[in-house]
């Protein structure tokens, strides 16, 4: 069971904590930052081959791991940055930083990707759950995604054959992992202005949440017509624990780990929030965040 001979990174009992935002998890059997798509279709190749547990991963700011650990390899793509400018639009891998593309779309003076520029995602992983803020969306910008199918097939997807929902894509929902996309940006806006709104836009998220603390962003999605913190906070779970795991004192819709909190600890908040919620509201609060089982 020889591993395919790749130029990239590949650690063995690598740390999860370290591949996430929440900075919690135990330890990965293997890890996988590969140097091209062809890598990235080889590994998957051969771990399917094998039948060895697969997780793919961005800056891992989204996802909930396991303190057990992951018995199998984690394909981590943030080397698959490459990215090309046209006049009106932009072509990138899947690793490239949402929050660098917004910013370096508004320098050159292209509109709509501004609402991301706090998204501290990858744009494959953006794309995949539709990621938004400030009632806009990724998926309105989209003009095509190259995607690697469950079977191992690499195929190309316009935007007319993906639809888009508040915070999921049928791509999602159909196992694919994003490879690259474009999007199709609105040209002529005015540089400074531009920066202005993304400065606007930064102040504001430091003053409405909590950065100063490892968390995933918003671990509910809203329901219809009502607000996740809203909710949270009126049921009074705002500052409550588990461990070192907290429901912030600064924004109820996220969870902060204070020191050394566990995933276990994060998970029984969150369930803990649903029951509690759903008994005083009769509102079943879905989590935007992806939970991983080892």
């Amino acid at each position: 069971m020889d591993l395919p001979d790749v130029k990239g990174r590949l650690e063995k009992n690598y740390p999860l904590k370290k591949l996430n935002t929440w900075k919690t998890g135990g330890q990965a059997e293997m890890v996988f930052w590969p140097e091209n798509l062809n890598e990235l279709a080889e590994m998957f190749s051969w771990c399917k081959t094998y039948r060895k547990p697969l997780l793919f991963l961005g800056h891992g700011s989204n996802v909930l791991l396991p303190d057990q650990g992951f018995q199998g390899m984690v394909i981590v793509n943030t080397q698959l940055d490459k990215i090309r400018w046209e006049k009106e639009s932009v072509r990138t891998e899947a690793g490239y930083s949402l929050m660098r593309l917004a910013r370096e779309a508004a320098e050159r003076g292209l509109n709509g990707l501004e609402f991301a520029c706090g998204i501290p995602g990858t744009v494959g992983a953006a794309i995949a759950i539709n990621a938004g803020a400030y009632g806009e969306e990724i998926g309105n910008w989209v003009q095509d995604v190259k995607v690697l199918t469950p079977e191992g097939e690499i195929r190309m997807f316009n935007r007319n054959d993906i639809s888009f929902g508040y915070r999921k894509s049928s791509l999602q929902d159909k196992k694919y992992i994003v490879l690259e996309s474009s999007f199709l940006l609105k040209p002529g806006g005015e540089g400074g202005l531009m920066k202005e709104k993304i400065k606007d836009l930064m102040e504001k998220r430091k003053r409405t949440q909590p950065l100063e603390y490892p968390n995933a962003g918003s671990v509910f999605r809203n329901p219809p017509g009502d607000s996740a913190g809203r909710l949270i906070e009126q049921a009074g779970w705002k500052g409550k624990c588990v461990g070192d795991a907290q429901v912030s004192e600064k924004h109820a819709n996220f969870i902060v780990n204070k020191g050394n909190a566990r995933s276990e600890d994060i998970l029984k908040l969150i369930q803990d929030i649903q029951a509690d919620i759903l008994i005083k509201f009769g509102v079943k609060l879905e989590t935007e965040i992806k939970v991983i089982t080892g």
